[in-house]
């Protein structure tokens, strides 16, 4: 590994402003071919992790997971990565040609894709030998561009499968990912089965045209986003979505007790912030907090939330603000499940003296509660810079992969 990276840095002091035109395209070319190998690499890796579930050592629930938490990987990413590992053992030609940087993830994963346990039974039934189709669309591969293999793929869905009737459930699965910008939108991406979109659509159409003023000059697409978010906001001021860890679900807006009193446009007035989306301007969130009840939380100088100070084994719902508002999601390493899906963890148990208290207490998900109490991880918090640290049984401790 260590020529790799000595060739990487070679690679990035190369000036390119001294190379002719041809010697810059020959050096993208044979970069697009590395980059294709390294992509075949990684993946080859992580099934290899993935067969021998070398995550549990570092605690995490699956593959994905330790993608997600430890490589710093989207979910959308860590989910096609670990698929096209798993698939590809059932393509060698495929795998070969991936190998060779002959093909790109994008062919990869095309080609993958397709090949679901259910479209290879009813192909064997048929008669329809693998071997020969792996064959025939890596060669499609190698001489096409991705949206060029994809329909060749797509002819050998449609004879396998005409009527679309066996996809897996995972490949059918609705999903939906909601993404933050860095100037503060949050960006929908995702995909529904026939009737499920047909349910959303036809909710959306009762907010957008059951009740559109007139002269309204809104786009459609601009129409459909506002339905939707009044869709959400009818559903939670309703009352008709189920209780989470024993409370109403609401939009949690924190801000500064002083930046809510503010005027207008006052200087120096800090904003507030969004439990998940993050931060927004003072005037949005006096605007929210204008229909909203307030709790108040005392923070201490660094901005931490201080404890409430009741002694008891069960957080109240004053400590587990505090602590969601400090830790965000799970603190376990490479974990981000959020609020909602966490326990309040002791880190030194009630039985052994530790308080009910901020403090003391620490965001774990199901899976990694069970992990601190029954796996013998531990986590603790540095104090200095209010990161939280896992360790494993052994005493080492679980960091970043990604890192440099």
């Amino acid at each position: 590994m260590s020529e790799l990276r000595s060739a990487l840095d070679d690679l990035a002091a190369i000036d390119l402003e001294e190379l002719s035109s041809d010697a810059v395209l020959d050096l993208v070319g044979e970069l697009t071919v590395t980059a294709n190998r390294v992509a075949a690499a990684l993946t080859s890796a992580v099934r290899a992790a993935d067969r021998r579930e070398a995550y549990r050592h570092d605690g995490a629930l699956s593959m994905k997971a330790w993608l997600r938490g430890s490589c710093r990987m989207a979910p959308e990413e860590a989910t096609a990565t670990v698929s096209t590992g798993r698939r590809l053992e059932q393509l060698p030609e495929t795998a070969a040609a991936f190998a060779d940087g002959a093909i790109s993830v994008a062919h990869a994963r095309i080609i993958t894709k397709a090949m679901t346990p259910k479209r290879l039974a009813k192909a064997a039934e048929a008669g329809i030998d693998l071997g020969e189709t792996d064959g025939i669309l890596a060669a499609l591969a190698r001489a096409t561009a991705p949206k060029e293999t994809a329909r060749g793929v797509k002819a050998w869905v449609a004879g396998v499968d005409p009527d679309g009737t066996l996809d897996d459930a995972a490949d059918v699965r609705r999903s939906l990912t909601l993404a933050t910008g860095l100037d503060g939108r949050v960006f929908v991406r995702g995909e529904l089965d026939p009737a499920g979109g047909e349910y959303v659509h036809a909710a959306l159409g009762a907010l957008m045209n059951g009740d559109r003023p007139a002269g309204d000059v809104r786009s459609h697409a601009e129409r459909q986003g506002d339905a939707l978010v009044a869709l959400a906001r009818g559903a939670l001021d309703g009352g008709s979505l189920p209780d989470v860890r024993g409370e109403r679900p609401h939009v949690r807006v924190t801000i500064d007790w002083f930046a809510l009193c503010a005027e207008r446009a006052a200087l120096g007035v800090s904003g507030g912030s969004l439990g998940w989306a993050g931060p927004i301007n003072p005037e949005t969130a006096r605007r929210l907090a204008c229909d909203a009840s307030v709790v108040r939380i005392i923070t201490g100088p660094d901005g931490l939330p201080l404890d409430v100070g009741r002694a008891q084994r069960t957080s109240s719902a004053a400590i587990r603000r505090a602590i969601e508002i400090r830790d965000e999601h799970c603190v376990f390493a490479g974990c981000d499940a959020p609020p909602e899906w966490c326990d309040v963890h002791h880190v030194i148990h009630w039985a052994h003296g530790g308080p009910t208290s901020c403090g003391n207490g620490a965001l774990l998900c199901e899976r990694h509660h069970t992990s601190c109490h029954e796996g013998g991880f531990t986590i603790r918090r540095d104090s200095g810079t209010g990161r939280w640290h896992t360790y494993r049984p052994g005493g080492t401790e679980v960091l970043s992969r990604a890192g440099p």
